[in-house]
């Protein structure tokens, strides 16, 4: 063999990646890690999204447990007649005995006067919460404040009946409650767009007689 044929087989082995090889495999690069980066952000939007969603559902869980709990557990309860004046009107249902209403009162087992309220959009300072309202027995000082935000819409029924001496009192109490997160009590990295979540659920009071 000769020394030019050497030459042109050790030029050959040791020539490097041509201009056209190396954008082919920098393009290749780029679309590999492009997928990568997609897939681990489809995962934390995911993830984000989901813990959003529990975040969301535990507190309305809690918020709706309560509100069952003052309902089973108080001694009076309130509107038990049609308000078509009131804003939004308290309406009585075609069954004859259930009221829709924005609100609902009760008596607490200390005697203490408690109004829990729905306060729409159209609200002007605390629109889309849920307040709860004290009124101490003895005439105490007033307290209120919001329970929960983010709701979206907000219904009591209150169906009535009446008692041994012929007085209206609640049969059965319920709610329904439609609830976004609140971007208030939302973390940045949380997801957003979520579907709203709607939770309904009743109870019936102890029966006085």
């Amino acid at each position: 063999m000769n020394t030019n044929h050497k030459s042109n087989i050790i030029n050959h082995k040791s020539r490097g990646l041509s201009l056209v090889e190396l954008l082919v495999s920098l393009a290749i690069t780029a679309m590999l890690l492009t997928a990568t980066m997609v897939a681990i952000d489809a995962s934390f939007q995911a993830y984000a999204a989901a813990a959003e969603s529990a975040s969301t559902q535990t507190a309305t869980r809690m918020v709706v447990n309560r509100l069952l709990t003052l309902i089973r557990t108080s001694t009076a309860h309130g509107p038990l007649l049609d308000d078509p004046t009131d804003t939004p009107p308290v309406v009585l249902l075609a069954d004859g005995q259930t009221l829709e209403s924005y609100y609902i009162t009760l008596l607490n087992p200390q005697g203490d006067l408690i109004r829990i309220e729905y306060r729409d959009a159209t609200h002007a300072t605390t629109p889309n919460q849920l307040w709860l309202i004290i009124d101490p027995v003895g005439g105490g000082p007033q307290q209120s404040q919001p329970i929960m935000g983010g709701i979206t819409d907000a219904k009591f029924f209150i169906h009535r009946r009446f008692d041994s001496e012929g007085v209206l009192v609640l049969e059965r109490g319920s709610i329904d409650m439609t609830v976004e997160a609140d971007d208030a009590a939302s973390l940045a990295l949380e997801g957003a767009n979520l579907p709203p979540i709607r939770v309904i659920a009743s109870t019936m009071p102890r029966k006085l007689n």
